[in-house]
């Protein structure tokens, strides 16, 4: 059974516009969250998803450039574009997660992989509350991605993915995790990158952690309540 990344990201950001490029620990912002996604176990295929609009144009030559496998579709109708690049990585099973999201919980993603591997299950993801936004990510069957396609009309349905498979329990099988990711003293943090100043806060934190891929989310808790508590002050809008 084939397992995939599939990470979505795109360059018109209307909040942080070309964020993917955008620096973070010395590379582009979509070279982060793909090194950091290829300490899966499970995933035999770590890819970027992005769509075939001319503004993503930088976005994928960077990625063919550099050897990171990737995928160009529907700008707009993104959970097509997950139908057919899931296609493009003979995936059966896939994990989805923005390219936003550098500090992703790769152990998350492979407990996610084994459970659906494990047990017929359509969908799995973390509980909201129990997840700082960031870590979180989802794993889905290819097959329930593209029934969802055959029967999606909304726009929050196509733009978002799986709203139409969270939201019809009675036609797939759904299973969220109760994790141990959000401390209380982290409640209200914010590991994507929506802002110039969310990038500020992640440099900050891969500062802590070195030049490497392969921390925990233990690490990334220990690295702001240890030993650098003024990156909860930094200002995500500016």
């Amino acid at each position: 059974m084939n397992k995939a990344v599939i990470i979505q990201a795109r360059m018109s950001s209307s909040r942080f516009p070309a964020k993917m490029m955008a620096d973070l620990a010395g590379v582009p912002l979509v070279r982060f969250v793909y090194e950091r996604c290829c300490n899966s176990k499970e995933a035999g295929t770590v890819a970027v998803a992005t769509s075939d609009d001319s503004s993503d144009d930088t976005l994928w030559q960077y990625c063919r450039t550099e050897g990171i496998p990737v995928f160009s579709g529907s700008l707009d109708n993104v959970l097509r574009r997950y139908v057919r690049a899931a296609e493009f990585c003979h995936a059966d099973i896939i994990c989805r997660l923005c390219g936003d999201s550098p500090f992703v919980d790769t152990a998350l993603i492979d407990d996610m992989f084994k459970l659906l591997a494990a047990e017929a299950i359509d969908y799995a993801a973390p509980v909201k509350e129990m997840c700082i936004a960031g870590l979180d990510s989802e794993v889905v069957r290819a097959s329930a991605l593209r029934a969802a396609a055959q029967s999606a009309t909304h726009t929050d349905e196509l733009e978002h993915v799986t709203p139409y498979i969270r939201n019809n329990s009675d036609k797939f099988k759904i299973k969220l995790l109760d994790v141990n990711l959000r401390p209380d003293e982290l409640s209200s943090l914010v590991l994507t990158v929506d802002y110039p100043g969310d990038l500020d806060r992640c440099n900050a934190i891969a500062a802590v952690l070195g030049k490497r891929y392969d921390f925990s989310s233990r690490d990334i808790f220990d690295a702001i309540l240890l030993y650098n508590k003024e990156i909860l002050r930094i200002n995500r809008w500016t």
